[in-house]
């Protein structure tokens, strides 16, 4: 590996091999410099988010002062196990796909949430059943070959998503089945380029049909209509199917037709009501007009005859002269 001197925090961060070669190491000061190039604090305990990844890393150390860390990012590196991570027990998100991973640690904090192994040489998810609240499991390109890999799964309640795609399992088909039957939670599933699935006949009719909470399988969702038909043809074969599919499509239109129904009902009665509302504004002015002509007539005043106009014109021209000459006068 390559490293620049000049980079802070990176002389620190790897122990001499030879001559222009370092191997990476997590130090404490390492730690400290990356945290704040990446916007967080140098002080370990009031960071939520450690970026770790494609640094080369070939073993996790010194966070043992990170215990309020919820996500850790260690993508990318030479990683052969997880071991380290038991002071972060506040964890929720571990990314540590693309590594040399060949198992799941004991040591791992229980508080995981979603884990991402991709992409490593895991062959058994061993100790899977230490991890109570994982609800999202990525294992996609990995070794795991057999069912025997995947049985402890069974013990994760809350595990909601699984990603086991490329992994080229084989085995019972029957048996996977059961397998992911006994999740409770278990509501998303990959499974695409694995030869156990081939063999089962009717792959995906059988897998809705069986896993009940089920809303997305490989590369596409479960929707309503796929699961009615997959349960009828489950229970009375292919003709139940398209019984329970013609069902399906009759009830839809009957919804269909009753919400447009309600909807031309709604709208009359919002016409109606917006009739009735002009019309009580509409009596409202009108009267509102009758009050103000009555206040008028109340209060007209009475116009002057045009004959006292002419003669009150008369006399102010008469006495306009007369005002001239005072002025002057007093001037």
């Amino acid at each position: 590996i390559q490293v620049d001197p000049t980079t802070p925090g990176t002389v620190q961060a790897y122990q001499n091999l030879g001559p222009g070669m370092m191997e990476p190491s997590m130090t404490k000061e390492w730690l400290r410099s990356s945290c704040r190039e990446s916007g967080g604090y140098v002080s370990p305990p009031l960071n939520d988010i450690l970026y770790l990844h494609f640094k080369g890393f070939a073993h996790i150390q010194n966070l043992e002062e990170y215990t309020q860390v919820k996500s850790i990012f260690l993508e990318g590196n030479c990683l052969e196990e997880l071991d380290g991570l038991e002071h972060c027990v506040n964890l929720r998100c571990l990314f540590a796909q693309q590594n040399c991973i060949c198992g799941i640690s004991p040591t791992l904090p229980t508080s995981i949430a979603t884990l991402n192994v991709s992409q490593n040489n895991i062959s058994i998810l061993d100790n899977i059943a230490r991890l109570p609240s994982l609800q999202t499991l990525s294992a996609a390109h990995c070794k795991i070959k057999s069912l025997d890999g995947i049985v402890g799964l069974i013990h994760c309640p809350s595990l909601t998503c699984l990603d086991l795609q490329h992994n080229g399992m084989s085995g019972d088909p029957e048996q996977m089945i059961r397998i992911f039957v006994s999740m409770p939670s278990l509501a998303c599933l990959y499974l695409q380029g694995n030869p156990i699935i081939g063999l089962l006949k009717n792959y995906r009719k059988r897998m809705v049909s069986e896993i009940s909470t089920l809303t997305y399988l490989d590369d596409r969702p479960v929707f309503s209509l796929e699961r009615v038909c997959a349960e009828a043809w489950a229970n009375g074969g292919v003709m139940a199917e398209r019984k329970a599919r013609a069902e399906y499509k009759r009830f839809e239109e009957a919804k269909v037709r009753t919400n447009h129904s309600l909807l031309l009902s709604n709208r009359a009665d919002a016409r109606s009501k917006r009739v009735a509302r002009v019309a009580q504004c509409k009596q409202a002015f009108r009267g509102a007009g009758s009050e103000l002509r009555r206040w008028k007539e109340a209060h007209e005043v009475d116009v002057e005859p045009p004959n006292l106009t002419a003669a009150r014109s008369d006399l102010a021209q008469c006495h306009a002269p007369t005002a001239v000459l005072l002025w002057a006068v007093r001037k």
